[in-house]
């Protein structure tokens, strides 16, 4: 892993799945990103786009370094784990798997509701097969799919095969609604993969502290509609200055 203040020279893309209801989502995640984070070893930031509007698409496109990647898709969500939700979110790793394929470059794979607040580059350890979100609190999985690196490209296409039958797997097996988080840490435990494991509050933070460097604007209880979490005191100084 580089040493504190010492920063990687891998090339990498970036990936994130977006929908018009996660449209504002989606530009603070790239306003941020193109703000706060230097992105000079990035090649490619991939928008998969599973159902924008036109004027978003176009919003997006002015910035360098976006590729849209239309899918046919149009996933409508309108609720916490709804279909709409659960189709967005089960397609991640499999445009993963694409970009690994057509691209040979190592992808992270982060959410469209974080928000970027210091760069997070230097976190990145270049010799491990992936990285994952290591969640650090009560909850249903020990990983997050929220953030994840495919680090050596050829053996992280290996794994994500395995989590997309994972994936499948707990879904017909399962009363889960939620099972990509789960399929992970499933497909970790179960496969020898030099892992590097980044704690959830640094790049997933749901409560954000002064270590935190990624903000994730996740669903929970206590912010449901994309209003309330548009509305959460975290994003607020990014609400105002990118929407």
């Amino acid at each position: 892993m580089p040493e504190a203040g010492e920063h990687s020279n891998m090339k990498y893309n970036i990936l994130t799945v977006i929908n018009e209801g996660y449209a504002q989502f989606g530009k603070l995640f790239i306003n941020s990103l193109f703000e706060n984070i230097d992105l000079k070893n990035v090649e490619k930031i991939y928008v998969y786009d599973t159902g924008l509007s036109e004027d978003t698409v176009r919003y997006f496109k002015y910035f360098p370094k976006v590729d849209i990647v239309h899918t046919g898709a149009d996933f409508k969500s309108t609720g916490i784990h709804d279909e709409g939700w659960a189709s967005n979110t089960y397609s991640k790793t499999k445009y993963l798997l694409s970009v690994l394929e057509d691209t040979d470059t190592p992808t992270l794979m982060i959410d469209s509701d974080c928000i970027f607040v210091q760069p997070f580059e230097q976190l990145l350890d270049e010799t491990v097969d992936i990285v994952a979100c290591d969640r650090n609190r009560e909850g249903f999985s020990k990983h997050i799919g929220s953030f994840f690196g495919a680090i050596n490209v050829e053996n992280s296409k290996r794994f994500l095969k395995t989590w997309i039958k994972n994936i499948q797997f707990l879904q017909e097996t399962t009363d889960l609604k939620h099972c990509e988080s789960p399929a992970l840490s499933k497909t970790i435990t179960e496969e020898d993969y030099e892992v590097q494991e980044v704690p959830e509050q640094l790049v997933s933070a749901v409560f954000p502290d002064h270590t935190s460097l990624i903000y994730h604007l996740k669903s929970d209880y206590y912010a449901v509609t994309i209003e309330q979490r548009l509305g959460l005191q975290q994003a607020a100084p990014f609400v105002q200055r990118y929407l």
